[in-house]
């Protein structure tokens, strides 16, 4: 994969070229994508198809995620808005669309505040909101499967398809998504390339952070994406109505969409029309 250095730390990144102005140098017609707390660039790829050609989309690791560098500290919405800043650097890029998913709705909408003339548009998916405690608990089949060696690829693949979240929704989105997720060891067994100490420290850092507070400095033109379904259950998701509709007050020029009959992973990496017609629709808006 190519990578790019910012910080001193290298980060592994991933295109789907544009033409016409979403090229290099193009501006607010690229879309700069940020994944979520465990995750990695790939989730994107359905995201992309639906934007590709017309826009540049370009996805990355985060530190500590895939294929980029896990030092052994420095995990904090600040930290990350750094490498982003970097990293648009070295894209040649003066503004961008910028996109997120869960933690990476809350490195964007920090992003978006703090580097205002960098940002054409923000779009926050299932994201940019204080988590609730209880929340952590639902996403703990994610963050358990760390540091754990399953004895096959298969293996893996057989765990993560059962889990309730994702039983009756795998797809091919997904299938790729989990197959880069791990690394394979000497003895044939896989691990997940996400570095534990990370995640740690990461977790930490958001129970200190007040995300509400940044809501109102947003004053960029903002797409909000809520999932509805839950993830152990039919009611535990991830932002409730109630949440996605303060936040939508708070953020001028925001709009927010429901996506029906999709949870916190699906919304993102799945088929998904109305995902699709809501993001064309904002980014082609004046």
């Amino acid at each position: 994969m190519p990578r790019v250095t910012v910080h001193d730390i290298s980060l592994a990144t991933h295109e789907w070229p544009g033409r016409g102005l979403a090229r290099r140098g193009g501006g607010g017609l690229a879309v700069v994508c940020i994944h979520g707390l465990t995750a990695n660039h790939t989730c994107w790829t359905s995201v992309a198809e639906s934007l590709s050609p017309e826009y540049r989309v370009i996805a990355y690791d985060l530190r500590g995620r895939g294929d980029s560098d896990k030092p052994e500290q420095g995990y904090s919405l600040r930290i990350h808005c750094d490498d982003l800043a970097g990293l648009l650097d070295c894209m040649d890029l003066r503004r961008a669309v910028i996109m997120g998913h869960s933690l990476g709705a809350h490195i964007a909408l920090r992003f978006a505040v703090r580097f205002p003339r960098r940002v054409s548009r923000l779009v926050l998916i299932d994201g940019g909101i204080d988590v609730r405690p209880e929340i952590l608990d639902s996403l703990a089949p994610a963050i358990n499967r760390l540091g754990v060696e399953f004895p096959s690829l298969e293996a893996f693949l057989q765990m993560v398809r059962g889990l309730p979240m994702l039983a009756g929704r795998w797809n091919e989105y997904l299938e790729r998504y989990f197959r880069y997720d791990v690394e394979t060891l000497p003895g044939g067994a896989v691990r997940s390339k996400v570095a534990v100490r990370a995640i740690e420290e990461e977790l930490a850092s958001l129970r200190r952070e007040r995300l509400w507070v940044y809501h109102h400095q947003a004053r960029c033109p903002t797409l909000i994406l809520r999932a509805p379904d839950g993830l152990l259950a039919a009611t535990d998701c991830v932002m409730t109505q109630e949440e996605a509709q303060a936040m939508a007050q708070a953020i001028p020029k925001s709009r927010l969409v429901v996506v029906p009959h999709t949870n916190h992973y699906t919304v993102l990496m799945g088929h998904n029309p109305k995902v699709r017609s809501a993001l064309r629709n904002f980014l082609a808006a004046r």
